[in-house]
Parts: structure tokens; sequence; C-alpha cells
């Protein structure tokens, strides 16, 4: 039977174990900026599935990989839009696409921007609300079908909206992230 006795115990040897768990306690935990992007955006789960699996990325390279994702859903979007605006004959459908198209296309100016100049002058708040708007702006765009009084129609972009509206989120929570940095 293995016993400690208080006579073979050494102060050296407590000195140490109580460094030890001091050092533990005051060494900063490598965080992942993945996780913490993702966890406080709209969904998760996509944003995870959209990023991959590489955790190892600074909050400046998220937040760049985010603008250039949700510009590539604004820009498909936008030409989903064109094609509907085309094919319709529904004047009241067409007014919607307008206006969707409307909003879409500030989308892409305000990421174009924050790709362009705003992430690289460190201009982080006008990114933020870039990030801001894209949410409210597909917003809009889902509630232009339900916009004609007496009549609701049924949303063809409504995947895309709110597609949209996470990435906006993500791009806010990236941003979060690089004001902590």
């Amino acid at each position: 039977m293995f016993t400690f006795s208080s006579s073979s115990s050494s102060p050296f040897g407590s000195t140490i174990v109580l460094c030890l768990i001091v050092a533990s306690l005051i060494t900063p935990i490598k965080s992942n900026h993945l996780s913490d992007v993702c966890i406080k955006s709209k969904n998760p789960r996509f944003c995870l599935q959209v990023f991959g699996i590489n955790p190892h990325r600074s909050p400046y390279e998220l937040t760049q990989e985010a603008l250039n994702l949700a510009m590539t859903n604004a820009y498909e979007t936008k030409n989903k839009i064109h094609i509907f605006l085309d094919e319709t004959k529904h004047h009241d459908l067409k007014v919607i696409y307008k206006q969707c198209l409307h909003y879409y296309q500030s989308i892409i100016d305000g990421l174009e921007d924050a790709v362009g100049h705003f992430m690289k002058e460190g201009l982080y708040s006008a990114v933020n609300a870039i990030g801001n708007r894209a949410q409210v702006n597909a917003f809009l765009c889902e509630k232009s079908f339900q916009g004609k009084i007496g009549y609701a129609y049924d949303s063809t972009l409504e995947k895309d909206n709110e597609n949209m509206e996470i990435f906006g989120s993500i791009i806010v929570s990236a941003v979060d992230l690089l004001y902590d940095t």
C-alpha cells in the first residue's frame, strides 16, 4: 500500500505543485475564433458548414472570408432575381422583384466597399454596419412578398433571403472579434 507521510514531503515539492497550478490558471487559453464567430451568428450550424473545419484563422481572415461568402451569395441571388423578373408576367411580382433587386444591389455595394476599402483601412464599424444592412435588406426583400394589401405572394427567394440574413449575422459576429483583438 502506498501512503504519503508528512515527514517525507518537502516544501520544495509543494512549491512546485503550487506554481504549476497558478501557471495553469494564468496562462491564456488560445481561443477557437471560428467557434466564437459561429456561436454568435443566427445559425451556428450553417456558419460552421460554410466555413469548413479549419478553426485556425484569425478574426481578420474570418471577417474577410465572411464578406466574400456573403458577396457570392448576394451576386447569385441578384442573378436569380433578374431571371425571375424576366420570366414573370405578373405586374405585382415585377414590382416586388425590382424592390428586391434594389435591396440586393445595396448589399453588394456595401460588401464591395467593405472588401475593397473598409477592411484594409481598419474601419470595422463600417463593416459592422454593412453586415447589419445585409440582414435588414434581406428581411425587407422577404417582407416585400407580403407587402401587397389583401394578398401575400409565395416568396421565391425565401431561402436566399434567409441565407443572406445569416451571412450578415456572421459578418457582425466576426467584426465583434476584430474589436477584441
